[in-house]
């Protein structure tokens, strides 16, 4: 069970939040964003779906409108979470790992069409020869056909305690990834954490540089994520210093040391190793808004657009799910995240120039549908405030 990697389909994250976005009634009465009700809100949601902890932040543009954090860090125990707690975030990784890869497109290092022979002409002949023109984007679009059986190559079961430089780990792995049969044809959509690991080594064997370096320098400084970090946040150890991943036994929630068994592979960093504080990671979304306007800063508004148009005949781009809702007077940009131990899920309305961040310290189905209604809390009290507003408006 611990070894499980869990990679929602795009479908399934869309399906998750209803057909017109998050949708799922709310028990309860969810009050008005800035009322200063907003832990309590969480916390009955919190109760009544048993978990640890529970997380959530509304930002408009670069502006935080409410965050909250309650329950506990680690189950049994009494020191409880903040809001300024590191999460793991999972695959929302992945839409950081996407914008890393524009970053290197509009340097001139590397082109969207580059494909995998080309970043690795030594491995032409020695992996399968359907993924030798796969290009970059195909990888990062899942397209590529690439298999999601990761945790069936050889080397899996060591990944997790080598202490090879990730770099070199990755480039081993890349040869195992790339010999498992294809899942589907080229060209059709079929989410594959191996298509990220490719792409992330891709970008490695161009620059010199690891992974977590590059991510660390490129986008976590520039955008002020000071907490940004990888694999299961905190220490082993005397003291909870930061939340805990879980694991169901019975019927508790167990907490994880933070320590190799609490996270997928270190290897598997640009498919989903990303631990951050909520505001921080929020730093990446309102980037992403901005983007989305023209005015971002790590990357054009070309590539941006890029980034957020999903690949033909999908509703996925390069790391988002993509729809329409009505709620969001347009397009909206999604993702959640889980190694099983975590759960983390963004909502992104780029007309509204408003997005929603749910996160908790355990994985599986009730993790997704706490987040859900947490979610759906968040954006009914950041409405209840508009309405509110407009009326103060009117009546004066």
């Amino acid at each position: 069970m611990w070894s499980k990697v869990l990679s929602l389909s795009v479908a399934a994250l869309l399906a998750a939040c209803g057909a017109d976005g998050p949708t799922t009634p709310n028990p309860i009465d969810v009050g008005v964003a800035g009322d200063g009700g907003l832990d309590a809100v969480l916390d009955t949601l919190r109760r009544a779906m048993a978990l640890p902890a529970l997380g959530a932040i509304t930002i408009e543009g670069e502006q935080v409108v409410e965050s909250g954090a309650v329950g506990f860090r680690a189950s049994g125990e009494s020191v409880g979470v903040t809001a300024g707690d590191l999460w793991h975030l999972g695959s929302l990784t992945k839409a950081m790992t996407a914008t890393l890869a524009a970053q290197f497109v509009e340097d001139g290092d590397v082109e969207w069409s580059t494909t995998i022979a080309d970043a690795f002409p030594d491995l032409v002949g020695s992996i399968r020869p359907e993924f030798e023109s796969v290009r970059l984007d195909e990888l990062l679009y899942h397209t590529g056909g690439l298999s999601n059986s990761i945790n069936q190559t050889a080397s899996w079961g060591a990944l997790r305690t080598s202490t090879d430089p990730l770099p070199e780990q990755r480039r081993e792995w890349v040869v195992e990834l790339l010999s498992l049969t294809p899942a589907v044809a080229r060209g059709t959509h079929y989410y594959s954490n191996a298509g990220y690991i490719v792409a992330g080594a891709m970008l490695e064997e161009i620059s010199g540089q690891p992974w977590e370096t590059l991510m660390t320098d490129r986008i976590f400084t520039p955008l002020g994520m000071t907490s940004g970090g990888f694999g299961p946040p905190g220490q082993t150890g005397p003291g909870i210093e930061e939340p805990r991943g879980h694991v169901r036994q019975g019927s508790s929630w167990v907490p994880l040391e933070p320590d190799v068994n609490a996270d997928n592979p270190a290897a598997l960093g640009p498919a989903g190793t990303v631990h951050a504080t909520m505001e921080d990671y929020a730093r990446f979304v309102a980037e992403h808004l901005a983007g989305a306007r023209g005015v971002g800063t790590l990357v054009t508004s070309d590539s941006y657009d890029k980034l957020h148009t999903p690949a033909p005949g999908t509703a996925y781009s390069l790391g988002w799910g993509v729809s329409t809702r009505a709620w969001a007077n347009g397009l909206t940009l999604a993702h959640a995240g889980s190694n099983t131990f975590w759960y983390a899920v963004v909502w992104v309305a780029p007309e509204r120039n408003l997005a929603m961040i749910a996160v908790t310290n355990v994985g599986g189905q009730v993790a997704e549908q706490a987040t859900d209604l947490a979610i759906q809390a968040m954006l009914e009290r950041f409405e209840n405030a508009r309405t509110a507003s407009a009326a103060v408006m009117a009546g004066g």
